[in-house]
């Protein structure tokens, strides 16, 4: 499955480096390990800037323990 979402420049750039390979994201679309997520790029008003990149989920963690709210996920990209 094929989701979009939403990144801010600052955290888009981070991704693109390497820098930060994860992702933590409310898990309201169901995420599972294999979909793929097409990044939008916004600035900080939320405006696309036009440019997009695609990643894989490889891992997820999702919430209800070790401190990380149930309904929420960390997942890592690649």
């Amino acid at each position: 499955m094929e989701h979009e979402i939403k990144i801010i420049e600052q955290f888009a750039e981070e991704h693109l480096s390497g820098k930060k390979p994860w992702e933590l994201r409310q898990n309201d679309r169901n995420y599972k390990v294999g979909d793929t997520i097409r990044f939008t790029i916004v600035d900080r008003h939320y405006k696309p800037i036009g440019k997009h990149y695609k990643r894989e989920i490889t891992y997820l963690f999702e919430g209800g323990m070790y401190g990380l709210e149930k309904g929420f996920c960390i997942f890592t990209v690649t």
